[in-house]
C-alpha cells in the first residue's frame, strides 16, 4: 500500500512541478481573480446598505454562481493536456510500462488539477472576508458555498479528464468537456420546462447546477454529497477503462 501511494505522490509532484513552472496556471489564476473581483465588488457597491440577508442574495450567491460559470471553462482547460499530451507525445506508454497503474495514473492527474483549482479558489477567500470586516457574520453560507465549489471542481476535472482521455488532440478533448458540461447544465433548464413531475425531477437529479444551488443557498442535503461523489468516481472509472482500451 505504501509503494502504491508513493507512486501516486510521486507522478504528483511531477504534475504539480510542471503545472507551476508554466505561466499558463498564474494566468488563469490572474483572470479568475480579475474577474471575480471585479463582479464582486461591483455586486457590493450596488449594495452598500444592504442588510446581512440581502448581502447573502445579493453578492455571495451571484458570486458563487459566476465562479461556477468561470470553472466550466477552467476545469477543461486545465485538464485538455493531461492525457492527451501524453498520448501525443508517445509517453503514455512509458507511463504503461513503468510500475505505475491506471488508477494511480488518474488519481494522481485529478490531484494534480484539484491542487491548482484550490489555489485559484484560495486567492477568492480575500472577498468574503472583507465582507466580514465590514461586520458580515453568515459564514455558514460562506462555508456552504467554497465546499460547494470544491465538490463543483472535483466533478468537472473527472469529466474534464475523462474528454482528455478520449483523444490525441488536446482541442478536441477541451471541446467535448465543454458540452458534456452544458449538456447537464440544459438539463435543469429542461427540467423547468416539461409538464412531467418525474422527468423533470430526474433531469434536475443529473444535473450539478443543480446540488450546487443547494450548497450556495446553505441548504445541503446527504444526496448532493452522494451526487458529487458519485459523479466523480463514475468518470474516474471511465477514464481509467479507456486508459485500459489504449493498453489494447
Amino acid at each position: 500500500m505504501k509503494a502504491w501511494l508513493r507512486g501516486i505522490s510521486l507522478l504528483y509532484k511531477k504534475e504539480i512541478k510542471d503545472a507551476f513552472l508554466s505561466p499558463f496556471v498564474y494566468i488563469l489564476s490572474g483572470l479568475f481573480i480579475a474577474l471575480g473581483g471585479w463582479v464582486f465588488f461591483s455586486l457590493l457597491i450596488a449594495s452598500k446598505n444592504a442588510t446581512e440577508a440581502t448581502l447573502t442574495a445579493s453578492v455571495l450567491i451571484p458570486s458563487f454562481s459566476l465562479y461556477r460559470f468561470i470553472l466550466m471553462i477552467i476545469c477543461p482547460l486545465l485538464t485538455m493536456r493531461l492525457l492527451s499530451e501524453e498520448k501525443k507525445n508517445h509517453t503514455i506508454e512509458l507511463l504503461f510500462l513503468s510500475d505505475l497503474g491506471n488508477t494511480q495514473i488518474v488519481l494522481s492527474k485529478f490531484f494534480s488539477s484539484m491542487t491548482i483549482v484550490l489555489f485559484m479558489l484560495g486567492l477568492t477567500i480575500l472577498f468574503p472576508v472583507i465582507l466580514g470586516i465590514s461586520g458580515y457574520s453568515d459564514w455558514g453560507v460562506v462555508v456552504s458555498g467554497y465546499a460547494g465549489l470544491v465538490f463543483l471542481s472535483a466533478a468537472y476535472i473527472s469529466l474534464g479528464l475523462f474528454a482528455s482521455s478520449l483523444s490525441s488532440n488536446y482541442v478536441i478533448c477541451l471541446i467535448l468537456a465543454i458540452f458534456m458540461m452544458l449538456g447537464m447544465w440544459f438539463m435543469v433548464l429542461s427540467a423547468g420546462n416539461t409538464d412531467n413531475y418525474i422527468v423533470g425531477l430526474i433531469l434536475r437529479y443529473f444535473s450539478e447546477s443543480f446540488h450546487f444551488e443547494n450548497f450556495v443557498r446553505g441548504t445541503v442535503r446527504s444526496f448532493n454529497f452522494v451526487y458529487f461523489l458519485s459523479f466523480v468516481g463514475f468518470f474516474m472509472f471511465l477514464t481509467e477503462k479507456s486508459l485500459n482500451s489504449r493498453k489494447w
